[in-house]
């Protein structure tokens, strides 16, 4: 019977280092032979939904659509890494009921730090004022309250975040 792969939501503000982070994780299962795949929340946007918008009910949908798509990659065996603010505690909570080996990771890292990196512009273009749903700011971001993994980016590098998110995969036996 094929193993059931885990599904690692790393949720955060924008800026937070989720998708840097995501990405050296996958990385790391993909060397130990693992199957895996990044879905990374801007992508699948991007590719599948560029029209969904930024609305609370969008992100929702946004989310459950990340979340179904974890579950069915999942089943078949593929570790699933997924990095995406899913701002309200809701959002994850359904992805952890539809995906057995879910595994929540809280990239935690203070707004001013997440401003000053601002990596995709995002905080300037809402100073700029073209934007005002920004996560954290103008919809309140939801921190995890028992995430599996919690990592801190502004005091830990990523490389030891990302060992972190492994070797709590090992302890609980999903890898």
């Amino acid at each position: 019977m094929e193993k059931t792969g885990a599904v690692i939501w790393f949720t955060g503000l924008a800026g937070s280092g989720k998708s840097t982070i995501a990405s050296v994780v996958a990385a790391m299962l993909a060397e130990r032979g693992l199957p895996v795949e990044n879905l990374d929340a801007d992508e699948v946007r991007q590719n599948l939904s560029p029209n969904l918008g930024f609305s609370l009910e969008a992100r929702d949908e946004n989310t459950k659509r990340l979340a179904w798509m974890g579950k069915m990659l999942s089943k078949h065996g593929v570790n699933v890494v997924i990095a995406a603010v899913a701002t309200l505690r809701r959002f994850r909570d359904r992805a952890r009921e539809m995906c057995p080996h879910f595994v929540e990771v809280y990239v935690r890292c203070p707004l001013e730090v997440c401003q000053e990196r601002d990596a995709k512009g995002l905080y300037a273009r809402r100073a700029r004022g073209e934007i005002n749903d920004v996560d954290g700011i103008d919809i309140p971001y939801e921190e995890a309250l028992n995430p599996e993994v919690v990592i801190d980016t502004s005091t830990t590098d990523v490389e030891a975040c990302a060992q972190a998110v492994v070797a709590k995969l090992a302890e609980l036996g999903y890898i």
